[in-house]
C-alpha cells in the first residue's frame, strides 16, 4: 500500500515539466501584457460601490450600537437586583 502511494508521487514528480525563469525585462513585459487585458471599473460602478459600503457602515453600526445598548441595559438590570 505504501509503495503504491511513493509510485504515484514519483511518478508525478517525472511528470512535472520545470519552468524557464523569465529575466526582468521579460517579466516586466510580461506584466505590462497581462495589465492591457485588465478591466477596470467605471467612475459610476465605483461611485456605486462607494455608497453602498456607506450604506451599509451605517446599518452595521446600528444594528451593533442596538445590541449594544439592550445588553447594556439588561447588565444593569441584573446588577441592580443584587
Amino acid at each position: 500500500m505504501a509503495q503504491n502511494s511513493k509510485d504515484k508521487n514519483m511518478a508525478a514528480q517525472d511528470g512535472a515539466v520545470k519552468k524557464k525563469r523569465a529575466n526582468p525585462f521579460q517579466y516586466l513585459a510580461q506584466v505590462r501584457q497581462e495589465a492591457r487585458k485588465v478591466t477596470w471599473t467605471t467612475w459610476n460602478e465605483t461611485w456605486v460601490s462607494t455608497i453602498m459600503v456607506g450604506v451599509l457602515t451605517i446599518i452595521a453600526m446600528l444594528f451593533f450600537w442596538g445590541v449594544d445598548s439592550v445588553l447594556q441595559w439588561i447588565i444593569q438590570l441584573l446588577l441592580s437586583l443584587g
